[in-house]
């Protein structure tokens, strides 16, 4: 996302229109998720992608009209058609695409959309969660404010604003909680909101409605492996192959090098309890404990238990982990606290090597980032495709 906001950023410098489509709602089985982009210019030359294909081609033809007229439309995408045999795609669902040019001319009261970009860009070198709120689809008296937009800070604070006719109260306040709430989550959404319906006006301002999208900007998720072993070095690449930003910590210099972790961000060197008490944590922050001693599992876990880590997992045999909650407990940590952390670690998935135990490990992580089960996919369908096959059978 930095470099296709990077990209924009340059565009708009050299004076150019370009159109970014965006994937705003989705309903069934779609190649992309809500918030894909795909960013296309004058000349036709595209970045990024909303899932290729037909649906695809028609949503770039659009946006080329977009880039002419400096109208925001929204493309409606739809895969339900029977699928053949020969067809190339497995997809069966409906997306709409918000398709916006990005260009120059400044709004009455609103910051430049180079400088919309160049903050989100900002904060997402600086690591930190932005959102940005795009009024989709309007009507009424609001109709016209479609494509309008406000950024919204992870701290809170905001750039531009939404200037609606006869908005609700406190409507700022509603799209700064709301958009604080998608960076902890990571997940776009749409608001709906409706003119005040007490003010003196005629009826299509009373009936004004929008849809606002919520967009959320979030840093890469983070992954912090206590422990420079033999584990560690599939685990970070690995991690860094799902754009997990790598941070290994390590008292032994020649294990945490740059020779054994190549794309880390960070290696850090020293006291493996000092160094997580000041590593700066948060609720990206996922955290493996892959030391190679019982006393390191202690002092990194009585370091981390408090913090807002998103994950804590630490490897060990089942004796191994109770010696650990049971001394920590003895100290006085909470039976609730020691329950957040995955000991044993990772999916049981049956490998028994360094990079089968890297698998495991990310497998956990990801299934809890996006809520996931861990149930084999096939093992859901089985029997309703079974069952179709006997029908066909008996026909």
């Amino acid at each position: 996302m930095k470099e296709l906001f990077r990209e924009i950023i340059s565009d708009l410098e050299s004076g150019e229109t370009v159109a970014m489509a965006t994937i705003v709602k989705r309903k069934g089985s779609v190649p992309r998720e809500l918030g894909a982009k795909m960013l296309v210019h004058r000349g036709g030359k595209i970045s990024g992608t909303v899932g290729g294909g037909c649906g695809e081609a028609e949503v770039w033809r659009n946006a080329l009209n977009v880039i002419d007229t400096k109208r925001a439309s929204i493309v409606q995408v739809d895969l339900t058609e029977e699928i053949a045999m020969e067809s190339q795609g497995v997809c069966g669902g409906i997306f709409d695409v918000f398709v916006q040019p990005w260009h120059n001319a400044l709004l009455p009261g609103q910051p430049t959309m180079r400088e919309f970009a160049s903050a989100i860009n900002a904060s997402l070198e600086g690591e930190q969660g932005v959102v940005l709120a795009t009024i989709i689809e309007a009507g009424g008296a609001w109709r016209p404010c479609t494509g309008q937009q406000m950024l919204v800070h992870e701290n809170g604070e905001t750039l531009g604003t939404l200037m609606l006719p006869d908005a609700p109260v406190g409507l700022t306040l509603q799209l700064i909680e709301s958009a604080q709430k998608a960076i902890s989550t990571g997940k776009p959404h749409i608001e709906n909101v409706g003119a005040t319906l007490a003010v003196a006006r005629p009826a299509e301002a009373a009936n004004a409605w929008a849809e606002i999208f919520i967009e959320p900007f979030v840093p890469n998720p983070v992954l912090l492996i206590a422990g420079a072993g033999h584990i560690a070095a599939p685990l970070a690449s690995l991690a860094h192959l799902m754009n997990f930003s790598v941070s290994v910590t390590d008292d032994r210099a020649s294990f945490a090098s740059l020779e054994r972790f190549p794309t880390a961000k960070q290696l850090l060197v020293g006291d493996i309890e000092s160094m997580l008490q000041n590593y700066p944590i948060t609720s990206r922050t996922h955290i493996v404990l892959v030391t190679r001693a019982h006393a390191h599992d202690v002092q990194g876990l009585r370091a981390i238990i408090d913090s807002p880590a998103a994950y804590i997992g630490m490897i060990g045999s089942q004796r191994r982990v109770w010696a650990v909650f049971k001394l920590l407990h003895e100290e006085g940590v909470p039976a609730e606290k020691l329950a957040r952390v995955r000991a044993p670690i990772g999916l049981d998935l049956g490998g028994s090597t360094p990079e089968e135990i890297a698998l495991c490990i990310m497998a956990e992580i990801i299934m809890l980032r996006h809520s996931g089960t861990g149930i084999a996919m096939s093992e859901l369908l089985r029997d309703r495709y079974m069952e179709r096959l006997k029908r066909l059978d008996q026909d």
